[in-house]
């Protein structure tokens, strides 16, 4: 649930849509709530903060999830105003933090309306680039941003293949008498065995040589599942895995596409497949119940639960994110990946926090200081802008080479993170020393988002600001000297 000891939390926009779709008048409304309509009008304006008494009956009377409901998404407008303002092409409009998160605050739907009328800018600017045509598909998100946001909505967690992973467990153990599968997850002799008892497929390891930069290939015709040489056993039990889901359970992850994704255009619904399939292989190896006990027990030790469930740094870390089934709920993290140019590959906003499409390279942040120290994982308690407090995990994580050596292995900086406020239940935040007042980072989202002043880690301007250039004066940061 939001934090709600600060009294701020606004929820007008939601708290207005339920009683819509309940089709209820303010003042029935109201009467159900035992408040009057003059204050449940100001509640939908977002003039008063919700309490918790509020919640509570919210939560009796409509059998709503409050923790849901209670959740300030306001901050994800707020990342997403800020970047679209730092555009140059809107340079002479500044608005400062305090009048964006306003505007996202009080007034969602003209928010999204104006990020929505940017997209199509920016389609339209990118295709007077290349010479293209304008086209209704060209003004849609990206696939990756769309498929991130589908992600994000539904808190990356998808109950139908969670049941069907367990479903799968509990026939693959019967097949095999001994461990608690839905405890400790599947291992690769009995994943190899289904495989082929079931759809005639031998799994081979090919040379890498021969492989390429190919890791896993399906061949129908000869029935083979052939695996690179470069990949380590976690990585061996996850592609295998993703293809008994390939195989098996194509109509479960095509249900939860119908649902959830049904208006994507078809490129955007293949990766969207891609990350489902994915998915379920996560939640074969790392079994829900086992897995999030384990997480409380181990206090979130990433290197212990990988050693128990045979799982590498960052499927683990990936795993951590998805842990929101209702009745039995983990920490809410948000997950990062970075590689050693500051570029973000993968990103997964949760927990209210919420990253900017570009953001995220920011130099005080300990995702792009893992780098200095390959191999061990750093911690850090940081404050975003809007005073967000967040504790942040990051360590480095290398991936299989399939070019030759002189080229050099690819390295990741992983970042796990969430709200401060869950630092007692997460080892790594033992030497923060006083929880209750530990030493914080400052930090942004990235540099043309963030209004901090005196940064010697800031390499650009933020939007809508200038330099002022003083021959009698000499900052120690080239941006120092910034003017509104």
């Amino acid at each position: 649930m939001a934090e709600l000891a600060s009294g701020k939390v606004m929820i007008g926009h939601k708290l207005r849509r339920l009683r819509t779709t309940l089709k209820l008048s303010q003042s029935d409304m109201a009467a159900e709530l035992g408040i009057s309509a003059s204050y449940l009008n100001l509640l939908e304006n977002n003039a008063r903060p919700v309490t918790v008494p509020i919640l509570f009956r919210l939560g009796q009377t409509y059998d709503v999830d409050l923790r849901d409901i209670s959740e300030d998404d306001s901050a994800r407008l707020t990342a997403h105003l800020s970047e679209v303002l730092a555009d140059p092409v809107l340079e002479g409009f500044s608005m400062s933090r305090r009048d964006i998160h306003q505007l996202a605050n009080q007034h969602p739907n003209a928010a999204n309306a104006f990020l929505s009328l940017h997209r199509a800018y920016e389609a339209m600017r990118e295709a007077a680039r290349s010479g293209d045509q304008i086209s209704q598909q060209s003004r849609a998100p990206r696939p990756l941003d769309a498929v991130r946001r589908i992600l994000e909505s539904q808190a990356n967690h998808f109950p139908e293949i969670e049941e069907s992973a367990e479903g799968f467990l509990s026939t693959l153990q019967t097949q095999n008498s001994g461990d608690n599968l839905l405890q400790s997850g599947a291992k690769p002799a009995m994943l190899i065995a289904y495989l082929e008892q079931n759809y005639g497929v031998k799994t081979r390891i090919m040379p890498q040589s021969v492989m390429g930069s190919v890791l896993r290939e399906f061949d129908m015709h000869r029935g083979r599942l052939l695996l690179s040489e470069s990949l380590k056993e976690p990585q061996r039990i996850f592609q295998i895995i993703t293809q008994i889901a390939q195989l098996g359970f194509r109509d479960v992850v095509d249900t939860v596409i119908d649902k959830v994704a049904r208006s994507q255009d078809e490129e955007t619904q293949t990766l969207l497949r891609m990350a489902l399939f994915s998915y379920f292989a996560g939640a074969v190896m790392m079994p829900y119940s086992g897995f999030v006990a384990a997480a409380r027990e181990l206090r979130h030790d990433i290197d212990a639960l990988g050693n128990r469930f045979t799982a590498t740094f960052e499927q683990v870390c990936h795993r951590l994110t998805s842990l929101n089934r209702p009745s039995d709920r983990g920490i809410p993290f948000f997950f990062l990946r970075v590689d050693e140019a500051g570029y973000i590959s993968k990103r997964l906003s949760a927990g209210g926090i919420e990253f900017a499409r570009q953001g995220g390279a920011c130099g005080r942040w300990v995702p792009h200081k893992a780098f200095r120290s390959p191999g061990h994982i750093l911690t850090q308690g940081s404050t975003l802008e809007q005073g967000q407090k967040l504790l942040t995990i990051a360590c480095t994580h290398r991936v299989q080479r399939t070019q030759p050596a002189h080229f050099g292995t690819p390295i990741y900086a992983i970042a796990l993170g969430c709200d401060l406020k869950y630092a007692k239940d997460i080892c790594y935040a033992d030497n923060l020393g006083n929880l209750k007042a530990p030493a914080l980072t400052p930090i942004g989202l990235g540099c043309r988002v963030c209004e901090r002043q005196n940064c010697q880690h800031r390499g650009a301007l933020p939007g809508g600001q200038h330099m002022r250039f003083d021959l009698s004066k000499r900052y120690s940061g080239l941006f120092d000297s910034m003017r509104s």
